[in-house]
C-alpha cells in the first residue's frame, strides 16, 4: 500500500503567543502545501484516509490538502505530534490500515516525527530532513511493519 508522510507547510507563531500548538501557516506555507497537493493529486487523486496531527499548522495543511484531494475519511490523531514515538505510530497505523483495508493513506505531521517514521519503516534510509510541505512516498506493508522509501518530494521541485 502507498503511505504518504507529509510535513506541514511553513509556519510562524501568532503574535503574542509562543505555543507550538498554535503556530499558523504563513502565506508561503499555504503556497507550499498547494504545490505538493497538486503533485499528490496527479499521482494519487484519491486516498482512503488522511491522518492529521491536532496542531494548528497540520490542521491547516490538511484542510488545504482535503479541499482538493478525494478521500474516504479524515482522522485527527493525538499521537502524531512532533514528539510522537515512531515505532508506536507505525504499529498503530498498521493496525488502522489492516482494520479498514486501506490502500493509500496520507499522514500529516511534524519534524522530527516524520523523519523518524521514514527511518522506522525503512532502516536502510537515514532519517531525512523534511522541508516544510515535503512528502515522503513509502511502499508500506502493514503485516511486516516495514516499508520501502521511494522518494522525498519538495514543494519547489514539484512546481518545476
Amino acid at each position: 500500500m502507498k503511505l504518504y508522510i507529509m510535513r506541514h507547510g511553513e509556519a510562524n507563531y501568532p503574535q503574542g503567543s509562543y505555543s507550538d500548538r498554535e503556530r499558523r501557516l504563513t502565506t508561503n506555507g499555504e503556497r507550499e502545501v498547494m504545490t505538493t497537493t497538486t503533485w499528490l493529486i496527479d499521482k494519487q487523486p484519491e486516498v482512503d484516509c488522511v491522518y492529521v496531527s491536532p496542531y494548528l499548522r497540520a490542521q491547516q495543511t490538511a484542510s488545504i490538502l482535503l479541499s482538493h484531494l478525494k478521500t474516504g475519511q479524515r482522522q485527527d490523531c493525538d499521537d502524531i505530534t512532533p514528539d510522537g514515538h515512531a515505532a508506536s505510530v507505525v504499529s498503530w497505523l498498521a493496525a488502522e490500515i489492516q482494520e479498514h483495508n486501506f490502500n493509500s493513506v496520507v499522514l500529516v505531521s511534524h519534524m522530527p516525527l516524520v523523519s523518524y517514521l521514514v527511518h522506522e519503516l525503512d532502516a536502510s534510509v537515514q532519517p531525512p530532513i523534511f522541508p516544510t510541505a515535503g512528502i515522503a512516498v513509502v511502499d508500506f506493508s502493514p503485516e511486516t511493519l516495514r516499508g520501502k522509501f521511494q522518494q522525498l518530494l519538495i514543494a519547489e521541485r514539484c512546481a518545476g
